[in-house]
């Protein structure tokens, strides 16, 4: 009797050797090239890199910014032609606007969806309450701290409940201090939701404490060049041998 087969989880994301050449001064400048990888539903993915590799610019091609590029990027299948509700980024910066209070900055998360006033209000409410900004609903931008402000954007980027989470650099200005605690607070949102998050950044030490895998990018023109996985179970303490044994696997492949 043959043992049955167990299905992978569905691909939320696949990236389908892609690619992506600038035109500068008449010359053609490959910043991405041949990126192969499979992202299942609740998948949580670091992606760390040497500056210049092309890291934001495949978020950017994932969020549909930019629809000029080679492969195939799909979500459930489907070829990613433009940005959609179904992903939301967060950028280094809160990108907040200034003339808003909290509220009416995650509000605009809501603008491309025909909701009523009362389910824009309960969203808005809930976002709110999933961040720890209840207290601050009616402040603006400068009255906050930077945490607190990258926590509005991020409710801004959840409002609209995305399927697929993008995070270029979200925590890179912060206090170390306060970037711990914003990683806490990540991951904490990101189990309550089970969006699929794709975070980009340089700190190794991130991406290993909060993904379920690595993958780690060579520059020039940007190429996958490994994928490793975090068999550990959370929550993680970065003072565990075995925290540091996948922290310098994916050094050593920085290196290489």
């Amino acid at each position: 009797m043959s043992t049955p087969t167990l299905e992978a989880p569905p691909a939320s994301l696949s990236l389908r050797n892609v690619g992506k050449t600038y035109r500068i001064d008449g010359q053609d400048l490959p910043v991405l090239q041949r990126i192969g990888l499979d992202i299942t539903r609740g998948e949580f993915i670091g992606i760390v890199g040497a500056s210049g590799c092309g890291k934001s610019t495949l978020l950017r091609l994932i969020a549909g910014l930019d629809h000029r590029f080679d492969g195939e990027i799909l979500i459930e299948g489907h070829p990613v032609a433009g940005p959609g509700v179904e992903r939301s980024l967060v950028f280094q910066d809160h990108r907040l606007f200034p003339w808003l209070s909290v509220t009416d900055n995650i509000a605009l998360g809501l603008d491309s969806l025909a909701l009523g006033r009362h389910e824009r209000q309960a969203r808005i409410q809930e976002q709110l309450e999933l961040v720890g900004l209840t207290g601050f609903a009616q402040a603006y931008p400068h009255q906050l701290s930077g945490g607190m402000a990258q926590r509005a954007a991020i409710a801004r980027a959840l409002v609209s409940r995305p399927d697929i989470l993008l995070m270029d650099e979200p925590f890179g200005a912060l206090d170390s201090i306060t970037r711990a605690h914003m990683q806490e607070e990540l991951l904490r949102i990101w189990r309550e939701r089970r969006v699929t998050v794709v975070i980009v950044t340089h700190d190794v030490d991130e991406a290993v404490f909060l993904g379920d895998r690595v993958a780690v990018m060579e520059p020039r023109p940007g190429r996958l060049q490994s994928v490793i996985g975090v068999d550990l179970p959370r929550p993680r303490l970065r003072t565990d041998a075995a925290f540091n044994q996948v922290k310098q696997r994916v050094l050593a492949q920085l290196k290489r």
